[in-house]
């Protein structure tokens, strides 16, 4: 698939208010993550609407996104950059790119599996111990979301777990 064939996928994924995006960057301002990121919010963008496939699905922010959705709350255009992330994993997927960070995902399911939910500070605190040089960054925005109440260190439980290991076992037989 082309470029423009890309742009027309991400669109119809995401969203036809894309086109209206004007690059002012109240959505990579509003990022949490956005000091991680290789290429902010904005520019992922613009990579989609410029056709550029390769530069976009190749980014480590397509992975780094916490699915906060402030991006999307503070858009002025009604853009939903989050729709945009998300697309542009389902694309990733189904072309097989992985994330470069594979531990992240498995730590992640991991989760999921056995309890129902992602508790944000156990999974950091994981995913630090399996990677010793992302443990600074991470204890940074972790300091910053547990001040700003964004994280809890009570993960709560979730009901229907019956449910969730009858999806995880369906998942593994296809």
């Amino acid at each position: 698939m082309g470029g423009e064939g890309f742009t027309e996928e991400v669109i119809r994924l995401a969203g036809e208010e894309i086109r209206t995006c004007i690059q002012c960057g109240t959505c990579s301002s509003s990022c949490s993550t956005a000091h991680l990121m290789d290429n902010s919010i904005r520019k992922l963008i613009r990579l989609v609407l410029e056709g550029r496939k390769r530069e976009a699905l190749a980014s480590d922010s397509i992975w780094l996104c916490t699915s906060c959705l402030l991006c999307t709350v503070r858009c002025p255009r009604g853009i939903r950059p989050k729709a945009v992330v998300s697309a542009l994993r389902q694309i990733c997927e189904r072309e097989g790119i992985r994330s470069k960070d594979a531990s992240f995902e498995r730590i992640f399911m991991d989760q999921i599996r056995s309890s129902g939910r992602i508790s944000e500070v156990l999974l950091s605190a994981a995913y630090a111990l399996r990677n010793p040089d992302a443990a600074v960054p991470i204890m940074e925005m972790g300091i910053e979301l547990l001040s700003r109440g964004k994280v809890s260190l009570d993960p709560g439980s979730v009901s229907g777990m019956d449910e969730i290991q009858r999806i995880f076992r369906e998942f593994e037989n296809e």
